[in-house]
């Protein structure tokens, strides 16, 4: 068998990640709980690890950084913190649960969606967008790689309408951050 979702999520882990982990198991406190070593330790890290990201990513600074327990809580909080009854966004049929679930619930809500199609490959049509677009279009929300199909968003053409339409572009980034090059200034992602 090939396993090829690794990007998000995977059973066997590098040993470089076991030990990591049991690294931290042993030498590392609660940040922020103490001036003791191990907490100290453990704030360093942290703190290595947003500068890292952020250099991964491409993000302004460190301090862009935050973590969750994983993707799908992070597309919740933006998803369910950002929008309001009234409001209107744009996503795709191609969305993971982790968008589409938060969006219906909001739409029960008194949020506007607005799915764009895919066709049977999956490939979207951009010129959908322009059609979707409402005076109260607030966002679009995108996936930039499926594991299920392979297809990668063209992020220039997703960018390039919401900065030409004041939107912010949400993007699910699971299966595309470090596998995909991604520069979140440069591609426009809020």
């Amino acid at each position: 068998m090939i396993y090829v979702d690794n990007a998000a999520t995977t059973l066997q882990k590098p040993p470089e990640v076991v030990e990591a982990m049991v690294k931290a198991l042993h030498l590392m406190g609660n940040s922020g709980r103490g001036a003791h070593e191990p907490t100290l330790y453990a704030s360093r890290t942290i703190y290595e690890t947003r500068e890292n990201l952020s250099n991964l990513l491409g993000a302004e600074d460190p301090s862009c950084i935050a973590f969750t327990s994983n993707v799908t809580e992070s597309l919740n909080l933006a998803v369910r913190g950002l929008f309001k009854p009234g409001d209107h966004v744009i996503s795709t049929e191609c969305e993971h649960n982790s968008v589409l679930r938060p969006l219906y619930r909001l739409e029960k809500e008194g949020v506007s969606l607005t799915l764009i199609p895919a066709d049977k490959k999956g490939l979207l049509d951009y010129a959908d967008l322009k059609k979707a677009l409402r005076p109260q279009t607030k966002a679009l929300i995108i996936t930039h790689a499926s594991n299920l199909t392979g297809n990668v968003t063209d992020m220039k053409k997703a960018a390039g309408f919401t900065k030409e339409n004041g939107l912010l572009l949400i993007v699910d980034g699971a299966q595309s951050a470090g596998t995909l090059p991604v520069d979140v200034q440069k591609m426009g992602m809020d």
